[in-house]
């Protein structure tokens, strides 16, 4: 038996996006249909980098057909007895994946169940969140995965909302997996804590953009019970 278990943030007003929604026609207008407008930036909730988010001659959407990544065999590691603020050093990736050093997997998902602590609604998600060290995100790379996804933000630096003059906002993890890796990255992911297993089935699809530095993607597990 197939479970499914739906790893997406809901799209809806939050603090660290600018998104509004408005009717443009609605029935209480006496309108025929009613449709609802919204803005939406393509780093915004769920979404999928490419390259070119971070390199200005970076891979985009259309060098990653669907067919090559969409549906892929996937490792968990688990990380959720992980305290705030605290790094995930290649060390610790290491150690995770030592029961399955005899395969390998064309994606990983990084689980911290960030989300069942405190809501990702609230500032202290993103504040006092955990994240990748450089090393951890070069051996992310080293893995060489076709996907790699987190349910916390993965640069130290995400955190900081305002940062000091002079402040190195550099982004080790994303230069080291999205750039030299050229692998792709779903950032900003839930329920990972209900997959249940180590070890499942990854589809995510992103919306069909061309030339797309990134985009919102909808991804879910799929578990045999």
């Amino acid at each position: 038996m197939k479970r499914i278990v739906d790893l997406t943030l809901p799209i809806e007003e939050h603090w660290r996006y600018g998104i509004k929604f408005s009717l443009v026609k609605s029935h209480e207008n006496g309108d025929p249909f009613q449709i609802t407008g919204y803005n939406l930036a393509s780093h915004w909730f769920t979404h999928i980098d490419f390259p070119r988010h971070f390199d200005p001659q970076g891979l985009t959407s259309d060098a990653y057909p669907i067919a090559d990544w969409c549906i892929t065999k996937c490792l968990v590691l688990d990380f959720s007895d992980l305290p705030d603020n605290t790094g995930i050093t290649a060390e610790m990736l290491e150690k995770a994946n030592e029961p399955y050093k005899d395969q390998h997997f064309d994606s990983l998902l990084l689980r911290t169940d960030r989300g069942k602590k405190v809501s990702w609604k609230e500032k202290e998600f993103w504040d006092n969140s955990p994240w990748v060290t450089e090393d951890g995100g070069e051996w992310i790379k080293n893995y060489a995965p076709k996907v790699v996804g987190y349910d916390f933000p993965q640069d130290y630096v995400i955190r900081i909302r305002e940062p000091k003059p002079g402040q190195d906002m550099r982004q080790p993890v994303h230069e080291h997996v999205l750039v030299e890796g050229k692998i792709l990255q779903i950032e900003y992911m839930q329920n990972l804590w209900e997959i249940k297993s180590p070890v499942c089935e990854l589809v995510a699809l992103p919306l069909n953009l061309q030339h797309a530095d990134g985009g919102q993607i909808r991804v879910v597990a799929v578990v045999e019970e």
